[in-house]
C-alpha cells in the first residue's frame, strides 16, 4: 500500500519458481488521487480523506487477484482449521492470503502514511503474517530492478545511479546495494516537480487550467509546450558548456536564469526560476507567449539538472567510475524532454558512455507496485519491521545521514539473518 501523499495505491506481487528461475507478476496495481482541484495544489486533510475512502475498496478488489483460496498452490501452507472456519461462513468466499503485507513507512505526509501503515499492520494481525514498512525513495531507486522482473527492462544488477525526479524530491543518488544508496546532490529548496505543478499554474491559459482532471499540472504544462513530437523535436538544445551558461534567446523581453551558474556545488535549486517565471507571466499574456514560456521553463529546470549532473560526473570519482547507467525514476521522469536533454548534455559534455534508462512511465509516479517490490527484496535480504513502526515524515536514503534506511526504529532481522 502506498499512501504517501494524494495518490491511494494498492497492488499484489507474486514471485514464484519457474523452472530454473523465478517468475514475477504483478496481478493488481490501482492507484487513484485524490481530488485537490478546489485548492489548487495538495491540500492534507482531502488527501487523508480521500486515502480513508478509497483504501479500503481498493484493498478488497486486490484480494480478488490473489485468486479463491482452493485454487491457489500456497493455500495448502494454512491451518487447516483456520481455513475450515472461513469455508463454514455462508456465501462467503475464501480468499489466499499474502506472505507479506507492506505500506510505506516514510518519506511524506504523516497523517496520510499512517492511514496506509494502520490498514498494512491491521492486515497482518489478521492473517498472521509478516509486515514491512518500506522507504518511498528507496521503492522509487529500485524500480528498475521491478521493471526487468516484470520484464519490462533491461537488467538493473548494483551500482546504479539515479535522478529520482517528483513534486517532493530531486535527488542524484548512487545505489550500491539494497539498502546503501548515497545521496550525491539534492534540492536546496524546491523539487522540480512542484516548480512545474507552480509555475504551470499562471503560464496555462484558464481554460486549460481549469480543464485539468487534476493538480498534477506539470504534465498538462508539458502537453500544453509540445503540442506534438514535432514541437519537442525542434527545440533547440545548447551545444555547448559556454551556450548552456548564456542567457537563452527567447524572442521575447524575458529570459529565465541558470540557477547555481557561479558555482560547482553539488546541488539543485529551482527557486530563481520559480520567481523569474511569476514575474513573467500576467493574466494579458498572449497564447503564444504562453507558449514559449512554457517551453523554457521546461528547459530551464531540465537544462539547471543535466548541468548538475555533469559537474557530480566531473568532480565525483566513485560516481564517474562505478557505473554506466542513469536510471530516471520518480514522476517527472516520465516526461520525454527531460530525457532528450539529459541525453543530448550528456554526450555533449563527455559522457556518452553513460546509458539512460527510463523507467515504465505507470511505474515513475508513485505507485505500490514499487513498495511491494522493495518490501519483497528487503524480505529477502532478512529485513522486516514490527508492528509498532510508526510514519516518519522525513527519512534520509542516505547512510551518513542517520543511518538511512537502517537507522530507524521497528525494523527487525529475520529469524537466521541475525548474524548477517
Amino acid at each position: 500500500m502506498e499512501t504517501s501523499c494524494d495518490d491511494t495505491a494498492v497492488a499484489v506481487l507474486r514471485q514464484r519458481r519457474a523452472g530454473l528461475g523465478v517468475q514475477t507478476e504483478l496481478l493488481f496495481n490501482e492507484r487513484e488521487a485524490s481530488d485537490n482541484r478546489a485548492f489548487q495544489g495538495i491540500n492534507p486533510r482531502a488527501a487523508v480523506r480521500a486515502h480513508h475512502e478509497r483504501l479500503a475498496p481498493m484493498v478488497k478488489r486486490a484480494l480478488e487477484a490473489l485468486g479463491e483460496a482452493h485454487g491457489e498452490a500456497h493455500q495448502e501452507a494454512h491451518d487447516e482449521a483456520h481455513q475450515e472456519a472461513h469455508d463454514a461462513k455462508a456465501g462467503a468466499k475464501a480468499h489466499a492470503r499474502p506472505d507479506l503485507v507492506a505500506a510505506t513507512r516514510g518519506p511524506g505526509t504523516a497523517s496520510c502514511l499512517s492511514v496506509g501503515l494502520n490498514m498494512a499492520k491491521g492486515l497482518a494481525v489478521a492473517w498472521d503474517v509478516p509486515f514491512a514498512a518500506v522507504h518511498h525513495m528507496q521503492a522509487h531507486a529500485l524500480t528498475p530492478r521491478l521493471a526487468h522482473a516484470l520484464g519490462l527492462g533491461a537488467p538493473a544488477d548494483f551500482p546504479f545511479a539515479s535522478l529520482l525526479v517528483s513534486g517532493g524530491h530531486t535527488q542524484l543518488v548512487l545505489t550500491t546495494s539494497l539498502t546503501h544508496h548515497r545521496v550525491i546532490a539534492s534540492t536546496a529548496d524546491i523539487a522540480v516537480g512542484n516548480l512545474l505543478d507552480q509555475t504551470a499554474r499562471v503560464i496555462l491559459p484558464p481554460d486549460l487550467l481549469a480543464a485539468s482532471p487534476d493538480v498534477m499540472y506539470a504534465r498538462q504544462l508539458d502537453a500544453f509546450a509540445f503540442a506534438s513530437p514535432r514541437d519537442l523535436a525542434s527545440m533547440p538544445l545548447p551545444l555547448t558548456r559556454a551556450h548552456e551558461l548564456a542567457a537563452t534567446p527567447t524572442g521575447y523581453s524575458w529570459t529565465l536564469p541558470m540557477p547555481l551558474s557561479r558555482t560547482r556545488r553539488l546541488a539543485f535549486s529551482f527557486s530563481a526560476i520559480y520567481t523569474t517565471v511569476h514575474r513573467i507571466a500576467h493574466a494579458a499574456m498572449p497564447l503564444h507567449e504562453r507558449r514559449a514560456l512554457a517551453r523554457h521553463t521546461l528547459l530551464a529546470a531540465f537544462q539547471h539538472i543535466a548541468s548538475r549532473l555533469c559537474i557530480a560526473l566531473d568532480d565525483d570519482a566513485e560516481l564517474r567510475t562505478a557505473t554506466t547507467r542513469l536510471v530516471l525514476s520518480g514522476g517527472v521522469a516520465a516526461n520525454s524532454f527531460l530525457a532528450r536533454l539529459l541525453r543530448s548534455t550528456l554526450d555533449m559534455r563527455g559522457h556518452s558512455h553513460l546509458g539512460l534508462v527510463v523507467s515504465p512511465p505507470a511505474l515513475c509516479t508513485d505507485n505500490a507496485a514499487m513498495i511491494a517490490w522493495t518490501a519483497l527484496e528487503m524480505y529477502q535480504a532478512g529485513w522486516l519491521n514490527h508492528l509498532s513502526a510508526t510514519p516518519i515524515s522525513r527519512w534520509s536514503l542516505d547512510p551518513a545521514v542517520d543511518q538511512g534506511i537502517l537507522g530507524v526504529d521497528a525494523l527487525i532481522r529475520r529469524p537466521g539473518f541475525e548474524a548477517s
